[in-house]
């Protein structure tokens, strides 16, 4: 059986055109918010906007509205003011991090145990001192074709990008081999491109479609045996 997880950066507008499709298959996913970002009760335009679609706005959602748009997935922390590891002290960068979880605990009311770098920028440090403050996993932007082999909980690789275009050549891939495949993104990286969106489902229905995939939690992928490689002998 292989197990399939996702997850989703920043809190976004387009989020819940994405929770229709995820529901539509049967999907899980794991949502990677930054609480400081975010106006309490307006949705507030995002610094990453995209000059190629001049009509369409990026917008994160608000706090009031996020519980109910985000109700049934898991949450994670992406740092509070979507901190870059590269550019501030590692005590810095903890707090970022650990006070967005606290927050986004008090908001949702769930445990908040993973964690997700901005901008994919990671140091050792950073993740030794993420990991003593209790988070379980840490997601950069690096991929591999076996997401069981991490060496550290915190310098945790995926799969892929949602818009990869051999994307379900990698997901085939993991399926003969790690049996785990790991894919992540933005959903405003499809803006309001219809074939974007079309794509995307395309991709969906075909892992749904597969009777061998099972749906988890990125937080699940701790849970199964990590690989670890053999010394030559």
């Amino acid at each position: 059986m292989t197990k399939v997880a996702c997850c989703w950066d920043d809190g976004l507008e387009n989020d819940i055109r994405l929770i229709e499709l995820l529901h539509r298959y049967g999907a899980k996913a794991t949502f990677n918010l930054n609480y400081g970002l975010c106006y309490s009760n307006y949705r507030r335009p995002c610094g990453w906007q995209f000059p190629e679609s001049p009509g369409f706005t990026n917008r994160h959602l608000s706090l009031r509205e996020m519980p109910e748009v985000y109700r049934g997935f898991k949450i994670a922390s992406h740092g509070y003011f979507h901190a870059t590891c590269s550019n501030v002290p590692t005590e810095e960068y903890l707090v970022d991090a650990v006070e967005n979880r606290n927050a986004l605990e008090d908001l949702f009311q769930q445990k908040v145990d993973g964690f997700v770098y901005g901008c994919g920028s990671y140091t050792l440090a950073a993740a030794n001192a993420l990991q003593e403050a209790g988070f379980r996993y840490g997601r950069t932007t690096e991929n591999t074709d076996d997401v069981l082999s991490y060496t550290h909980p915190l310098i945790l690789k995926s799969s892929a990008h949602f818009r990869h275009e051999n994307f379900l050549e990698l997901f085939e891939q993991a399926k003969r081999g790690s049996g785990v495949f790991y894919f992540w993104g933005h959903s405003c990286e499809m803006r309001d491109e219809e074939s974007m969106w079309a794509e995307f489902e395309r991709r969906l229905s075909h892992i749904a479609a597969d009777p061998e995939t099972q749906w988890i939690d990125v937080a699940d992928i701790m849970d199964l045996p990590r690989h670890v490689s053999q010394p030559n002998a």
